[in-house]
């Protein structure tokens, strides 16, 4: 892992969980997430990342690993999609110049 992409994670893990900030339940910046990879097809290091809590990302019956993707996406929506409200949100905060300086925002996620 490259410097870049430590503090990328480590700034998205600092943001909070991408899914109890949208269901209300975290304030952003509240911290304290895992980095989850959205992977279809190919290498992880590749992958689209979503910060969530591990309550979220791997330890309870509401988590993405115990309910797999269908069950979590059918009840959640998609992981894209909070993809996607994490990276508007995230260059929101984050100054410009860091963004570009780190160039590890998912510009495909769609």
């Amino acid at each position: 892992m490259t410097k870049a992409e430590k503090a990328y994670y480590d700034r998205l893990a600092r943001y909070g969980c991408a899914l109890c900030i949208k269901l209300g339940l975290a304030e952003e910046e509240s911290g304290n997430a895992e980095i989850h990879h959205i992977r279809r097809a190919g290498k992880r290091s590749l992958a689209v990342v979503v910060p969530l809590c591990p309550y979220h990302h791997r330890s309870s019956n509401s988590s993405i690993h115990l309910m797999g993707r269908k069950l979590f996406e059918r009840t959640f929506g998609t992981e894209e999609a909070l993809a996607e409200m994490v990276q508007a949100k995230f260059k929101a905060i984050v100054p410009e110049d860091q963004i570009q300086a780190l160039g590890l925002l998912n510009e495909h996620v769609s």
